[in-house]
């Protein structure tokens, strides 16, 4: 017994000091001699030769010493932790790669102690994991929680699929130890076709991992809930039910639309602190009258009725039969949703949520996604179940998001039956005469809009002209996001006088090339914190590209609160070299975020730019995206450029094959 002991502490040590030669491959005999000096006794000495002996066997594949380090290691968890403080940084960053998910999320904290960090470790999990990326990043961001991501996806991937075992992070570990560890990091739980193992959580074996989900899961994808219930609908609406209304789930995202019973229980998840109908004095439409009385019908309902679901299907019969805890007497909890995406492809599911939504208090946030162009007559309905809401002191919508919305004149209806909204995203298709594009008028006379955030996205041409009233209705408007819409001469100016506090603007598909002017006056009195100016062909009438690109370096530079500035798509190429200049000078820009993707960049610029960020040094670290730039047209110039950047920035690139895709990449451009 004692000699198995002696040969155990033996092979601890042996691995402790061999995992660095034997990662590495190099310097095995000065290794064996330290360690021979090492051990005192003649006997462990004489053992310990033997075992390096036998060991170095087995080094010509270059891997079986690692494993039977990895292995001894394993073993000894507890020794290795408390003796992190006394190994060299050197040996734990060799470790780290090798441990699986479990062993990795016990000793990172110990790890990071000594300065050590498992993110990128975590990232390249995540790499293997996602098989979905197109193009992969080269390097991680920073700012991810790369393991909360990768435990995450391994939840799912172990309990609705299977997974592939290619990597030591799932070494030695059977399908309920990950579970066990992974649903600690499920914030988001996505169900979909291809979960056919979902009923498996309302079985006894695996109530503890539902009970986990219930504490710890706030958002719930539902992609698409008519195959969900071909695999058992009345265990599918159980788990539901288990996860709305006896856990933390408050935020539905909604996918190829459920059936309208099930939409009718969803939402009955709608009620608030106070549940009254607000019963305004004064109505000028005949459908908000129709509208309180629906409401106060509905209410007047019992839950039962309510509940459009037969016995069977009826969740709260059967969490009664399986709740131990739970007597016949007792009635379960009904959650609440603050935030509901949906994907609307039928008329009624419109309907529908334009019934529920004046009583709706609850809700914090609305997104609806709609398959077809949304009728006038659709919206108007829409409109005015919002201004009942609204009408409500217990409203409490925040932000709003409607697609395919016919017409640009909704904007403001809905801005004036919603004037406490915070935030607002339209994706608007312009009718076909461009000429019916009217300015709106103000709210009311001096009445000023809460929006903070506005986003439009127009499908066709359509002028800022029309958004102008809104702009200056709106001075808290601290984010704005336009697609594909024409500047007008104003536009700039109106930012400028109307929206001082503004720190995020994002335009995107808009020519900006007869803009300049205007652009730097607008920049001079700007406290931007983002900037994106993405596809704004902004040289395309430069004859000297130098003249408009100089100076509006300098007035970004004199912009202290700017972190993040997106440029892509806007064919910089050689003209990418003088955005280095941004961090040059007696006061460089603070940046913190650089896009300059899809700019047609060539390996020899890219290195004329890393030359002068060498120069220059920024104080701040730098994220660089440079990702879908023919970068692979010289592989040693690129690395040569890399490596003068990675001491300053964090680079994102990828394996894009520039010349089978420059045909498609162009077209984009």
């Amino acid at each position: 017994m004692k000699h198995t002991l002696r040969c155990e502490k033996t092979l601890e040590l042996a691995c402790l000091r061999w995992l660095p030669a034997a990662v590495k491959n190099q310097e095995e005999e000065e290794e064996t001699l330290e360690l021979a000096a090492a051990v005192k006794n003649q006997e462990e000495e004489e053992e310990m030769l033997e075992l390096v002996s036998c060991v170095k066997m087995g080094l010509s594949d270059g891997s079986s010493l690692v494993q039977m380090c990895i292995v001894k290691v394993a073993q000894n968890m507890d020794v290795l932790e408390t003796k992190v403080s006394i190994l060299p940084v050197s040996l734990l960053k060799d470790l780290l790669p090798h441990l699986n998910i479990y062993y990795l999320d016990r000793i990172e904290a110990a790890a990071a102690t000594k300065g050590i960090s498992s993110s990128v470790i975590w990232a390249g999990i995540w790499r293997d994991l996602d098989q979905t990326w197109r193009w992969r990043l080269k390097s991680a961001l920073p700012d991810q929680d790369w393991k909360q991501r990768c435990l995450e996806r391994l939840f799912h991937m172990v309990l609705f699929t299977q997974v592939r075992r290619r990597g030591s992070y799932l070494s030695d570990l059977s399908d309920s130890s990950i579970l066990s560890m992974t649903v600690k990091h499920v914030r988001v739980l996505s169900l979909h076709t291809s979960t056919r193992n979902i009923c498996r959580l309302a079985s006894g074996d695996l109530r503890p991992i539902l009970s986990s989900l219930e504490t710890r899961v706030t958002s719930l994808k539902l992609l698409d809930v008519k195959s969900l219930f071909k695999h058992g609908r009345k265990y599918v609406l159980f788990i539901l039910h288990r996860l709305l209304d006896h856990g933390s789930v408050r935020e539905v995202v909604l996918r190829r639309n459920p059936d309208s019973s099930f939409l009718s229980w969803l939402m009955s998840r709608r009620r608030g602190p106070q549940l009254t109908v607000s019963t305004a004095p004064e109505t000028s439409h005949a459908a908000g009258i129709d509208f309180n009385s629906k409401c106060r019908a509905e209410l007047e309902e019992p839950a039962a009725k309510r509940l459009v679901l037969d016995v069977e299907g009826n969740p709260e019969v059967l969490c009664a039969e399986v709740s131990s805890s739970s007597s016949s007497a007792d009635r379960c909890p009904e959650g609440q949703i603050h935030a509901l995406d949906l994907e609307v492809s039928k008329r009624e599911i419109m309907s529908t949520v334009s019934r529920i939504l004046p009583t709706w208090l609850c809700l914090h946030m609305l997104h609806l996604h709609s398959d077809w162009l949304i009728s006038e007559q659709e919206m108007s309905v829409l409109v005015e179940s919002l201004r009942q809401l609204f009408l409500d002191p217990g409203c409490s919508l925040t932000a709003l998001s409607v697609s395919h919305v016919s017409g640009h004149t909704h904007l403001m209806s809905v801005l004036r039956a919603c004037p406490t909204l915070q935030s607002l995203c339209l994706e608007i298709c312009p009718p076909a005469d461009t000429n019916a594009c009217r300015p709106q008028p103000r709210v009311t006379e001096n009445r000023e809009l809460c929006l903070e955030k506005l986003t439009v996205r127009s499908t066709g041409p359509m002028t800022v002209a029309c958004f102008l009233p809104v702009l200056t209705s709106a001075p808290k408007l601290n984010s704005l996001h336009f697609t594909g819409t024409h500047l007008s001469q104003q536009f700039f100016h109106t930012l400028t006088g109307s929206n001082p506090s503004l720190k995020v603007l994002k335009l995107e598909d808009i020519n900006l090339s007869d803009c300049h002017q205007d652009i730097l006056q607008f920049l001079e009195r700007s406290v931007l914190e983002e900037l994106s100016f993405r596809d704004c062909r902004l040289l395309d009438k430069c004859a000297v590209k130098k003249d408009f690109l100089l100076p509006f370096v300098e007035a970004l530079k004199g912009i202290s609160s700017l972190r993040t500035l997106m440029l892509a798509q806007n064919r910089l190429a050689t003209s990418a070299i003088e955005m280095a200049e941004l961090f040059s000078g007696c006061r460089p820009s603070k940046i913190t975020k650089l896009d300059l993707s899809s700019n047609f960049i060539l390996p020899a610029e890219l290195l004329a730019f890393a030359q002068l960020l060498e120069t220059y040094r920024p104080v701040q670290r730098l994220t660089l995206d440079l990702r879908f730039n023919p970068l692979d047209r010289d592989p040693e110039v690129k690395g040569q450029a890399l490596r003068k950047l990675i001491p300053y920035c964090n680079i994102l690139t990828d394996d894009w094959d520039s010349r089978s895709t420059m045909a498609d990449h162009i077209s984009v451009m």
